[in-house]
């Protein structure tokens, strides 16, 4: 591969990386866990994928009550 292509490769991925929103990285790494949860017994599988659930908007609201209560 030349180097203008290696050059061209490397910019693409960084735009693709900074197209991914906060949202969107989370969202990926909840689908991957709860994935993961299959690997686990049926029996506690569905119990795994719960721990998952919680909403993007939810995780933010926590998040910055957790900032400003560590910044007091």
């Amino acid at each position: 591969m030349s180097i203008k292509a290696k050059a061209l490769f490397l910019f693409s991925m960084i735009l693709a990386v900074q197209a991914c929103t906060q949202q969107d990285i989370y969202e990926i790494a909840q689908d991957n866990r709860k994935q993961a949860c299959d690997k686990e017994p049926l029996a506690v599988q569905e119990q795994c994928r719960q721990q998952y659930e919680q909403s993007f908007d939810e995780y933010q609201r926590e998040r910055e009550t957790l900032l400003q209560n560590g910044e007091k």
